[in-house]
């Protein structure tokens, strides 16, 4: 499904006029599987608006070891922070399907900031949790084991019995700080215990209570 700007929680409560006066200014762009929509450390002249597919947002170690950071759906802006600060683009984002992306320039949104308090009300919630979010990851990084770090990433992604390994499992560990050969462990354990079943490309949710109770949620 491609979105429109209207469909990004930041711009929901703007005016017809004022929506189509921004999709005016903005440069839209199709892309394939594989594309690099920006690079870390490149500067951040545009919001990257996704409207449709899925993008991997990653950085690369010291040792150059590829490090996923996310990976994000449609309807979806980039690297905010970034663009407020006038800064570089903190990761790269490479298109993990067929993408349909508008850029937005910087000034453009500045200025609708500065105009409309709703908008920036909406993009400092959308920070916060972000947040929140990168400082969950931290402490289950620091305190946990692997196996609960699975399991909270299950439990946490489960909106249905379905829950969708975009990158595999080498993605998931490296969102949670895990090798890939660890996060198979812990998912062939919860899987012989009766909790999950592994399938193509997804982990099928069981037994989402015991998950949940391995995660401490």
């Amino acid at each position: 499904m491609t979105y429109t700007l209207a469909d990004l929680p930041m711009f929901g409560e703007l005016g017809e006029e004022r929506l189509r006066r921004l999709a005016a200014l903005a440069r839209h762009r199709s892309y394939p599987a594989g594309q690099v929509l920006c690079t870390e450390g490149d500067p951040a002249g545009h919001l990257i608006v996704l409207l449709d597919g899925r993008v991997k947002a990653g950085r690369v170690s010291p040792e150059g070891r590829e490090v996923v950071l996310a990976v994000e759906a449609a309807p979806v802006a980039f690297d905010k922070t970034a663009l407020l600060v006038d800064g570089p683009h903190r990761a790269t984002r490479t298109a993990m399907t067929p993408v349909e992306v508008s850029y937005l320039p910087r000034a453009a949104v500045l200025e609708l900031l500065a105009a409309e308090p709703s908008v920036a009300a909406r993009m400092l919630r959308t920070l916060a949790a972000t947040v929140r979010d990168l400082d969950d990851r931290l402490t289950d990084a620091t305190v946990r084991d692997v196996p609960a770090r699975v399991a909270t990433w299950l439990v946490r992604r489960c909106a249905g019995d379905r829950v969708p390994l975009h990158a595999g499992q080498a993605g998931l560990g490296a969102e949670i700080g895990a090798t890939r050969v660890s996060v198979n462990r812990a998912l062939r354990s919860f899987e012989r215990r009766g909790m999950i079943e592994i399938g193509a490309g997804e982990v099928i949710v069981l037994d989402r209570p015991a998950l949940a109770r391995l995660a401490g949620i």
